[in-house]
């Protein structure tokens, strides 16, 4: 996947640039793996996952949190296992 960056809000109203790392189906949802762009010479390694709420052909679709700790777990647990995957086959 190329960078495909992406930005949103956090709840003061700043703008905060994050790069996709993945995109993924699991149990009819689409979620998004993003990591938060930082400075020059900082590292992240936390992931946000959030799900596609609406059709994610549309405008109208948005990415939100996922308030449910059960599947958030799940889809980070999905995220990992896909993540895995690809590193196994390079």
């Amino acid at each position: 996947m190329e960078n495909n960056i992406i930005m949103l809000e956090d709840e003061h109203g700043c703008m905060i640039e994050f790069e996709t790392i993945d995109v993924f189906e699991f149990e009819g949802v689409t979620y998004f793996a993003l990591l938060e762009v930082l400075p020059e010479g900082q590292e992240n390694d936390e992931v946000l996952i959030m799900q596609v709420e609406g059709d994610v052909e549309s405008e109208e679709a948005e990415l939100v949190m996922v308030e449910d700790e059960a599947k958030l777990e799940a889809a980070f647990n999905e995220f990992l296992r896909r993540d895995e995957e690809m590193a196994n086959e390079e």
